[in-house]
C-alpha cells in the first residue's frame, strides 16, 4: 500500500500531524497500536492538557494557535470543562478521555486520514537515505506500507530504532505514573479531600499497612466531580527504557493503587465508600529515547524563551522534571512568555524523509520535560505533518515553514 505520509502513533502529536498532512492534500495513513486514538492522553488517563496557555497569575491566555487551539476548544466543549489554575500562574484544561478520542476521530475523518488501529511497525526498510517500506503488524495480517514521508509520533523513536539509527539516549528518563479513577468520595472541597487522603496515607504508612511509596499519590487537578476523581500514583524510580522496568512499573503501580484504596476504605471513616472504577490501560511514561534532528532543543533555549525565525511550534510549559522525589522539579521562564521550536528539531539528520514530533522530537531530557506536554505535542505534531506533506509533494520541506509559521506562530493571539 502506497501513501504520501505515514504517521506512526495516534497520540496528540500523531493526530495533529495526520490532520496537517491531510489538510495539505496528502494521502495519509495513521498507524496506532491501540484500538483507539489519543495515545497517553486516553490510554494513560492523563486528564489535563498542559502547555496551551501563557503563565500568568490570573488570566489564562492562549499561547498556542492554529490546530492546537482549535482541537483544545473542541475537547473542552465535548468535556464540558473549564480552564483550571495551578500554582505559580499555570493554567491547564481538564478533559474527558472519551471526548479527546471522539474529537480526534472526527478531525481525522474530516481530513481524509486512513486510520489503522491495533497495528504497530515491526520492520523498516531503507533505500538511499530514506524510509522505503514500513512493515505493519496487525492482529490479522502484516501490511507493507510504502510512504513518501514518515512522521514518527510513537513517543520512543520507534522508526529510528528499527532503522538502526543513532538516537538521543541516556541511562535514566523521567519517572512514570499510573492514573486511576475512584468513586465514593465525600462531598467536600478539593483541598479538604486532598488533606484527608494525605492524612490517611500517612497513617497507613506509619502503621506499616502501606509501603512508603504510597505517599506519591495525588489528585489530578480539575478532575473531582460528583463523588469521583482521578488519582495519580507516581513511580519511585526513574524509567530506564527497558521492558523489565516497564513491566515492573505496571505490576507495582496496580498493586500499590489497589492496596491504597483498600486500606483507606477500611480505615478512614470519611472514605468508607472509596472504590476504584477505572484504571489507565498503561502506566504513563513521560520520556523515552528520541530521534536525532538537524537541531537540538535544549534547556537554555527553553528558559531563555528563544524565538528563532524558523520557529514552527510554540512551547509554553515550564521544565517539569519528575525524578526520584515525591514532587517534580519545576523551572520557570518569565510570565506571559514562551519559546519557539524550530523546523530542524522535527527533521531527521539521518534520513531525508523522516520527521518526528511530540515526546520524540530532537531535544535534551531537560528540554523535553517542557515540550512533552499535550498542548506542545499538538503544536509540534501539526508542524511535522505540514513539513512531511510538503516533502511528499516536492522532495523538500523548507518551503512549508512560512505557511506553518503563519498558522501556528503569527496568528492573532486573542
Amino acid at each position: 500500500m502506497r501513501c504520501d505520509v505515514a504517521v506512526i502513533g495516534a497520540g496528540a502529536a500523531g493526530i495533529a500531524a495526520a490532520v496537517a498532512a491531510g489538510e495539505a492534500g496528502a494521502n495519509v495513513v495513521l498507524v496506532e497500536r491501540h484500538g483507539f486514538t489519543g495515545g497517553l492522553a486516553t490510554a494513560a488517563l492523563v486528564g489535563t492538557i498542559c502547555g496551551l496557555f501563557y503563565r500568568h497569575p490570573t488570566t489564562a491566555r492562549y499561547a498556542v494557535q492554529g490546530f492546537a487551539r482549535e482541537f483544545a476548544d473542541a475537547v473542552q466543549t465535548a468535556s464540558q470543562s473549564q480552564v483550571a489554575t495551578f500554582g505559580e500562574g499555570l493554567h491547564f484544561l481538564p478533559y474527558r478521555p472519551s471526548a479527546f478520542h471522539h474529537v480526534a476521530v472526527r478531525r481525522l475523518q474530516q481530513a481524509g486520514v486512513r486510520i489503522v488501529l491495533q497495528g504497530y511497525v515491526s520492520g523498516v526498510c531503507l533505500s538511499q537515505k530514506r524510509v522505503g517500506e514500513l512493515r505493519i503488524q496487525t492482529p490479522a495480517q502484516i501490511l507493507s506500507l510504502y510512504p513518501a514521508a514518515v512522521v514518527d509520533c510513537s513517543g520512543g523513536a520507534q522508526i529510528s530504532l528499527l532503522a538502526g539509527l543513532d538516537r538521543i539516549r541516556q541511562a535514566h528518563y523521567q519517572a512514570g505514573a499510573l492514573v486511576f479513577q475512584v468513586s465514593g468520595l465525600p462531598e467536600i472541597a478539593p483541598d479538604a479531600l486532598s488533606l484527608a487522603l494525605i492524612r490517611g496515607l500517612k497513617r497507613g504508612i506509619q502503621s506499616g499497612c502501606l509501603d512508603p511509596y504510597c505517599d506519591r499519590l495525588s489528585i489530578i487537578p480539575g478532575s473531582n466531580a460528583q463523588g469521583q476523581t482521578l488519582l495519580k500514583l507516581g513511580m519511585p524510580v526513574p524509567f530506564d527504557g527497558s521492558i523489565g522496568c516497564l513491566s515492573q512499573y505496571e505490576l507495582e503501580a496496580r498493586e500499590r493503587s489497589s492496596n491504597i484504596v483498600d486500606y483507606l476504605s477500611r480505615n478512614e471513616p470519611s472514605l468508607v465508600n472509596l472504590r476504584i472504577t477505572a484504571m489507565a490501560a498503561e502506566v504513563g511514561i513521560r520520556t523515552n529515547e528520541r530521534s536525532q534532528g538537524l537541531a537540538l532543543l535544549d534547556e537554555n533555549h527553553v528558559l531563555a524563551c528563544r524565538k528563532p525565525d524558523t520557529g514552527v511550534a510554540i512551547g509554553a510549559w515550564p521544565i517539569e522534571y519528575w525524578g526520584e522525589d515525591r514532587k517534580p522539579t519545576l523551572r520557570y521562564f518569565p510570565i506571559d512568555d514562551a519559546y519557539w521550536i524550530t523546523a530542524k528539531m522535527l527533521v531527521s539528520c539521518h534520513l531525508d524523509n523522516l520527521f518526528f514530533a511530540g515526546r520524540g522530537l530532537s531535544a535534551t531530557e531537560a528540554a523535553i520535560a517542557s515540550a512533552r506536554v499535550i498542548g506542545t505535542c499538538l503544536s509540534t505534531g501539526y508542524a511535522a505533518g505540514g513539513l512531511a506533506a510538503e516533502f511528499s509533494a516536492t522532495g523538500g520541506w523548507q518551503t512549508a515553514v512560512n505557511n506553518i509559521r503563519h498558522r501556528q506562530i503569527m496568528a492573532k493571539n486573542l
